[in-house]
């Protein structure tokens, strides 16, 4: 298991009992009050403070938790991608996809053994390895596959999806930072 769910597991669980606990007080407190005949501006005050302090405490937390989530699932996609992408050099010869428009037509629709793409039959019987289309990038939301002419990247494009190296068939998430 990664050090990043390790974390996730252990702390904020106790994070989120004790702000639980905080939001229950404030809520029983309002719930006493008002049948004891009512309750005043102040109380009323008291318990929204109570909830605004559990809120706040929580936001980094789930911030961080959220980060943590997209981290998982850009090496999640990023692993399918460079699996696919390998799947599809092995059975074509060495050769690796064309880039063209943005995108990775041989990866996400049937081919033949030229690489070519077309209609899914005897004539092209691979693929395609990405049926659901180019995964979009967990940070940026955006599928768009732009061309890097270095390998490793120096920088980002500015468009935000993945950046793919042609020659090489590799392919980075297009943000800064992510060149490994």
């Amino acid at each position: 298991m990664s050090d990043a769910l390790t974390k996730i597991e252990g702390e904020p669980l106790l994070v989120a009992i004790a702000l639980g606990a905080l939001a229950t007080g404030g809520y029983i407190l309002l719930c006493f009050r008002y049948r004891q005949g009512g309750f005043s501006v102040l109380d009323a005050s008291l318990v929204i403070a109570i909830w605004a302090i559990a809120s706040g405490l929580s936001y980094p937390w789930v911030w961080n938790l959220a980060q943590q989530t997209k981290a998982t699932a850009l090496q999640q996609t990023l692993y399918t991608l460079r699996t696919q992408i390998q799947r599809y050099r092995m059975e074509h010869g060495g050769k690796f996809p064309v880039l063209f428009e943005g995108r990775l037509p041989q990866l996400t629709e049937p081919t033949n053994a030229q690489g070519e793409p077309g209609p899914a039959g005897r004539d092209y019987p691979y693929g395609p390895y990405l049926p659901g289309g180019i995964p979009p990038n967990p940070y940026t939301g955006i599928n768009t596959v732009t061309a890097t002419p270095t390998n490793p990247p120096t920088k980002p494009s500015g468009v935000g999806g993945w950046l793919y190296h042609e020659p090489t068939g590799q392919i980075w998430p297009d943000l800064p930072g992510h060149f490994e």
